[in-house]
């Protein structure tokens, strides 16, 4: 792989640093390209590469294990730096080298690593660009709403356009705005996640000049992909595969089997799980995966993973089967089955309802999504508790994870579900009364206001370990509920701008960081009266923690 003239620069001077330094490097930047001159440096001077998601204390911690130094955005105590540029020629990576480390939660939530060598990885791409590579053409930028730090960015953002020569950009868009603009101004494909393209505004369609729009990280509702198609003017390309296996297969449009992506070959196994055989894994044996399939010619189905059974009360409950009950009522778009550990180990569901659903009072509703689930699974192991949201909460993945849907159904403050809005396990969802809301009720956050104009405010707060909104959640890893950070938002919202308006829903809400004990965290907020909406964001210096704009009455 060729870097660019001005990468191969930057990339020189970091090979100085790393000749002589440690053999294990941790590497994270925001800046996709100065990540890839680092990225390459690293594999020239035959270093191994770990790609953490963030750069939270815990993450660090985590990683401390598998890294002897840190490369890139990360405290600065920690950093290398880059050196003076080296005069010597440019020097291919070893191919057969384990350049890359990264890892997955797997089937129990603790993370694995999973080494890569640079074959796997070189090798995935040339199989994209068999692929795919005459819908993108050779001048096309790629633009990514994903990040690079995970290896669906990393092979789609970095390691494609930097083999085939087409333009790599400096960083992933985050907001319609940013997309509609950086999509109209010439060839282009969008790199993205069922999460952000199930988010698209629903607006005209934009004027762009995409020739392509991938999703991975997950399956896309028919919502997603016919949003995707109405704003963008492509039915996205779907990719499945695993950071264990790499690209699997594709598909496109809402037929429901997928296609081997090229060089991949795939059988069913006796227990009716996917089998595969791939350029993409470490070796040529077939190996088996936790995806149950159902051949159908040259192609195959999805139905379900064998891994994602819970045992509730001694019986044994498919998540995935109770997901998709819920949604096969019409009431619901998209759900996800999640174990709340305590005294006694429960189910809990969380859902995005759809216009039929959000027309039922709670109790119809719940009474309904019960009855259509008794019929799939035993009554002991029913969900108990129910949580309805606007959207499900994602990383910068796109991906949702456990952590933010266990911390739905945390005991404590939140927001009031508005007039009208029916679901939900009431019961379990304490509203605020007015006035009740506000900095006063996160004592223990130190908080100091930095700017505060009338429409414009910053707030800085140290997370305390004595916050009550930490009780139970979770044990020997404290995290500030999401429920709690949007309690937060609005009620110091109200007291910057001193707006009495009533909530009335959320917009384009994220969740992409773990908030924890000690952290020194920003809120920056911004006031339109005109529309009634507070727009929110909580960062410091090391990450993005969540974000959202709340439409108010």
């Amino acid at each position: 792989m060729n870097l660019p003239p001005h990468l191969e620069a930057a990339a020189q001077a970091w090979r100085a640093t790393f000749r002589t330094g440690p053999k294990r490097l941790a590497l994270y930047f925001d800046d996709r390209q100065a990540f890839t001159a680092a990225l390459f440096a690293a594999w020239a001077e035959r270093k191994q590469v770990v790609l953490p998601g963030d750069v939270l204390p815990a993450t660090l911690k985590a990683l401390s294990s598998h890294v002897d130094a840190w490369v890139g955005d990360f405290p600065a105590k920690l950093t290398l730096k880059p050196g003076a540029a080296m005069s010597e020629p440019w020097v291919d990576p070893d191919r057969e080298a384990e350049g890359l480390v990264v890892f997955t939660s797997g089937t129990t939530g603790v993370p694995s690593a999973i080494p890569k060598r640079l074959r796997q990885l070189f090798d995935e791409v040339k199989t994209l660009e068999a692929t795919f590579g005459h819908r993108v053409g050779a001048d096309a930028k790629l633009f990514s709403t994903v990040s690079h730090q995970h290896i669906y960015g990393l092979l789609f953002s970095v390691l494609w356009p930097i083999a085939t020569g087409r333009t790599l950009t400096a960083r992933r868009l985050e907001y319609p705005e940013e997309l509609e603009q950086e999509l109209g101004l010439g060839p282009c494909v969008l790199i993205s996640s069922p999460a952000h393209l199930k988010r698209l505004p629903d607006v005209a369609p934009w004027k762009t000049q995409l020739r392509a729009v991938f999703s991975s990280g997950g399956p896309l509702p028919e919502e997603g992909a016919a949003r995707a198609k109405a704003v963008l003017g492509h039915q996205p390309i779907e990719v499945f595969g695993s950071s264990e296996t790499g690209g699997i297969a594709w598909r496109q449009g809402t037929q429901s089997t997928w296609s081997t992506l090229s060089g991949v070959e795939i059988r069913r196994s006796a227990e009716g799980m996917l089998e595969l055989r791939s350029p993409h894994l470490a070796d040529p044996a077939w190996l088996t995966t936790a995806d149950r399939i159902e051949l159908a010619g040259d192609t195959f189905k999805l139905l379900g993973r064998s891994d994602r059974i819970a045992k509730i009360e001694e019986k044994r409950v498919s998540l995935e089967l109770i997901e998709r009950t819920a949604c096969s009522t019409g009431l619901v778009s998209e759900a996800k089955a999640v174990v709340i550990e305590g005294a006694r180990v429960t189910l809990g569901l969380v859902v995005v309802l759809t216009g039929q659903g959000r027309a039922l009072e709670r109790k119809d509703l719940v009474d309904q999504l019960k009855a259509a689930l008794e019929v799939a699974v035993e009554r002991v192991a029913l969900p108990r508790r129910f949580r309805v949201v606007d959207a499900l909460p994602v990383n910068a993945q796109g991906k949702v994870t456990e952590a933010a849907l266990v911390s739905l159904f945390i005991e404590g403050p939140c927001l009031p579900l508005p007039e009208g809005e029916r679901g939900g396990d009431r019961a379990n969802q304490p509203t605020i009364p007015p006035g009740a809301i506000g900095s006063a009720h996160v004592a223990g956050t130190d908080p100091k206001w930095l700017e505060r104009t009338p429409t414009h405010a910053v707030l800085s707060m140290t997370i305390s370990p004595s916050l009550r909104v930490l009780d139970g959640h979770f044990p020997g890893t404290p995290v500030v509920p999401g429920v709690a950070q949007l309690d937060w938002a609005v009620g110091w919202g109200r007291e910057a701008f001193g707006f009495t308006g009533r909530f009335t829903r959320l917009e384009v809400l994220k969740f992409q960081a773990l908030m924890l004990p000690g952290h020194q965290v920003k809120l920056v907020l911004d006031w339109n009266a005109e529309r009634s909406t507070l727009t929110f964001k909580f960062t410091s210096e090391t990450a993005s923690y969540s974000s959202g704009r709340v439409v108010f009455s």
